[in-house]
């Protein structure tokens, strides 16, 4: 009577063993899904990053627009610039003829 009574024990034993390697199996699986969930929590969704992205999206779209600007001006300035040279230059074309005129005469 006792092979059968040994058969079960052992039968227990290993069905025993076999359910503590279960839960250890599933608290090990909890304790990974539980730091996957704070870790992407804490660093997956990245609001402080996204709000930084957001704030130099911002500064990046004004700088943009203050080059425009700036290169817009200087645009104006350069053909003044041309304009003044220009007017210059005939100023001076007009005043040296006389100047050469009376020059030629004097001698």
């Amino acid at each position: 009577m006792q092979q059968p009574n040994i058969a079960g024990s052992e039968k227990k034993q290993l069905q025993d063993k076999v359910w503590i390697f279960a839960q250890r199996g599933v608290v090990l699986l909890v304790a990974m899904l539980a730091g996957l969930v704070i870790g992407y929590q804490k660093w997956g969704q990245a609001g402080a990053l996204k709000e930084q992205v957001a704030q130099l999206e911002e500064r990046v779209a004004t700088l943009q627009k203050e080059r425009d600007t700036l290169n817009s001006q200087k645009a104006i300035i350069d053909r003044d610039k041309k304009e003044a040279e220009k007017r210059l230059q005939d100023c001076q074309a007009r005043c040296a003829v006389p100047a050469e005129a009376g020059a030629a005469v004097q001698p």
